[in-house]
């Protein structure tokens, strides 16, 4: 089964075009490690942590073939510009395979720009209030722990300017940018051929590697779910361990 290439235009519909930001005007800003604890900042002494995700979180098709957030797991990681980062997803439960995406969260992409930041720690969900962002040292700039909505497309920009969260009452934490780096999936034995999400294959089925230059210093955001699973995986509900490696030179 080869996956229709311009199924892409049915993720980012309800948002905008690829390759242009995507700007969401009536939804909530949401935080993904809600419930689950933590989103890890890795460093040079956290280097592995395992996530936990759904066989169809990265693109579902019950979500347009978009990315179901709750479903992912999410994680940091700092850089100084041009220093090259490496992310290696692993699934620990056969016939499922990673899919991956980075976003730059750094205040430089705010309107007027700030002094980008160098380092950032990963913020409790239960501990996330709108005075953060003055944590931070971002000034406008909404929690890093915050994410565009309840689904996320793996190709581009994402922004809401003026996000609220979800709470009730609903609360304002400031511009939430997402900037767009790279995104993957693992194509070792995939019967879905999608050249949109840009299928990626190194001979071993469950494993996914993505590597970039940092562009800026700052703070990278990624996500790592599952895409189309092996006929073997019957229970597209559970959580599946994905075992993630970061690596910064």
């Amino acid at each position: 089964m080869k996956k229709n290439n311009k199924s892409v235009f049915g993720r980012v519909a309800s948002i905008v075009a690829v390759g242009l930001m995507a700007v969401s005007v009536g939804h909530a800003a949401t935080i993904p490690g809600k419930g689950k604890g933590m989103m890890p900042t890795f460093t040079t002494v956290l280097t592995t942590a395992v996530f936990t995700a759904k066989s169809q979180s990265w693109s579902n098709p019950a979500f347009g073939d978009m990315g179901w957030t709750h479903h992912s797991g999410w994680g940091f990681v700092t850089a100084n510009q041009g220093q090259t980062v490496t992310i290696t997803t692993t699934s620990e439960v056969k016939g499922i395979h990673p899919g991956s995406t980075v976003w730059y969260r750094g205040a430089t992409d705010l309107a007027g720009g700030v002094k980008p930041i160098t380092a950032v720690k990963a913020i409790p969900a239960t501990n996330t209030t709108p005075a953060v962002a003055a944590v931070l040292g971002v000034s406008g700039s909404a929690p890093y722990d915050y994410v565009l909505d309840h689904f996320y497309i793996q190709n581009g920009n994402m922004s809401k300017i003026g996000a609220m969260t979800e709470d009730e009452p609903a609360v304002s934490i400031g511009n939430l940018v997402m900037k767009y780096v790279i995104h993957g999936y693992d194509a070792d034995s995939n019967t879905v051929n999608d050249v949109d999400l840009k299928p990626k294959k190194d001979g071993v089925p469950g494993k996914l590697t993505l590597s970039f230059k940092a562009a800026k210093t700052g703070t990278y955001m990624f996500v790592v779910g599952g895409f189309n699973p092996d006929a073997n995986i019957t229970d597209n509900a559970a959580l599946n361990n994905i075992k993630v490696s970061v690596k910064v030179k």
